[in-house]
């Protein structure tokens, strides 16, 4: 069996750089996927659009058995006070014009509230299909939340186990990376917005980090060692095979 060529000190500095910035991609999408869990602004509008829908209604409904109540008594008053009038047995003149007054007004008071009743019934039916609307609006959003709370549980899932697969592989290539080379890369990984090593470029020309040309005495460092550091942004700068 052929053994395994051995890595050297870049090449393994530059490999921990991968995975931890992979890491850090996937902790960021994580993050975002955690916030995004749990009820969407717009599935808490579409209920609060419901909710309004219904009180709303029910004010309406409210409002107009209340209505209808007033009108049937204001009738039941003028249908007694009719019997009274045509009856005949009320014979003072005077009372008889008190009757007729009264009936008259609740005649007025009896067309005024037939006509606020109409109105009323009129709000009742229109908010009935804007609650309708509310309600079939609710159910489209709910249906597509819950489609992306399964997408987003199943990504949380799968970023979980490669987040986990990340940490163990850094923790196996850790021990191939001296201490004082991975205390450097840790503080210029904080210092450095994450980004610690980087490749040169263009033939050892330039920082793969800052575009920095590369003197001669670092290229020379870089192909006898395969490590350098920037003088300029003081990055790490490897050179692969």
């Amino acid at each position: 069996m052929a053994r395994a060529k051995a890595t050297t000190r870049g090449e393994d500095l530059y490999q921990l750089q991968q995975l931890d910035s992979e890491k850090d991609a996937v902790e960021r999408r994580l993050t975002e996927v955690e916030t995004a869990l749990g009820e969407s602004q717009a599935l808490v509008q579409a209920r609060e659009a419901v909710a309004e829908g219904q009180r709303r209604y029910q004010k309406h409904t409210l409002r107009q058995r209340d209505l209808e109540l007033q009108v049937q008594s204001v009738t039941a008053k003028i249908r007694a006070s009719e019997q009274r009038l045509y009856g005949g047995n009320v014979k003072n003149p005077k009372e008889l014009t008190d009757l007729q007054a009264e009936i008259a007004s609740l005649r007025r008071r009896q067309e005024k509230l037939e006509d606020t009743l109409l109105e009323v019934m009129i709000a009742r039916e229109e908010t009935e299909g804007m609650l309708e609307q509310a309600q079939k609006h609710l159910q489209q959003v709910e249906a597509a939340w819950q489609t992306a709370q399964a997408d987003l549980m199943t990504e949380r899932h799968a970023l979980q186990e490669k987040r986990a697969e990340l940490e163990q592989a850094i923790a196996a290539l850790l021990p191939r990376i001296s201490t004082d080379d991975v205390e450097t890369y840790r503080d210029l990984r904080r210092r450095k917005g994450g980004l610690a090593v980087v490749e040169a470029q263009g033939k050892e020309d330039s920082c793969g980090a800052c575009g920095m040309a590369i003197s001669p005495g670092l290229k020379w460092q870089l192909r006898e060692e395969g490590v350098g550091y920037c003088t300029n942004c003081e990055r790490i700068l490897v050179r692969l095979r």
